[in-house]
């Protein structure tokens, strides 16, 4: 190759590069936070009211629906919408039980005190403690061990139905 040829597979070489760096620059757009979707067929899906009778959603507006379906109060099947109701009475029981046993004690993240939680063993509850870390359960802390020993006893099989 003679100098000319050269020179000018350089330029063109720097040329692509040029274009190879605003093609990066055009793609590093802003990461934009995570927006859940709806899906095409939402209008066959089924939402629940404060009373719990179940509704159909393709009588309702897309806001209503919108609404609903980014609080989680949308379900494929009025199965799910079932469950999801049992799901949501039952906590409430719980926690409003808890309360009442723990007698307003509630967990202080910020000490040293022992916190009881129920977890799930294979087919059995297990009785754990800790002092500091937070687990992510839904069902309630205690003050003792006997307290959850209690609410194993009184709500155990009601917990097994209606969450595993």
């Amino acid at each position: 190759m003679t100098n000319e040829e050269l020179q000018q597979e350089v330029e063109r070489l720097e040329e692509q590069l040029a274009e190879l760096r605003i093609k990066i620059l055009e793609s590093k757009t802003e990461e934009k936070p995570y927006k859940v979707e709806l899906p095409d067929d939402i209008g066959d899906y089924y939402t629940l009211d404060v009373y719990g009778a179940i509704y159909y959603l393709e009588d309702f507006s897309m806001n209503f629906v919108r609404c609903r379906y980014e609080r989680g109060l949308v379900f494929e099947t009025r199965k799910e919408a079932e469950k999801y109701d049992k799901e949501r009475m039952l906590l409430f029981k719980l926690h409003k039980w808890a309360e009442e046993r723990n007698g307003g004690w509630t967990p202080d993240w910020k000490d040293d005190e022992i916190k009881y939680y129920i977890t799930d063993e294979y087919d059995r509850f297990i009785i754990d403690y800790t002092v500091c870390y937070r687990m992510f359960t839904k069902l309630p802390y205690f003050k003792s061990e006997e307290i959850a020993e209690q609410f194993i006893e009184e709500f155990g099989d009601e917990i097994k139905e209606v969450f595993c």
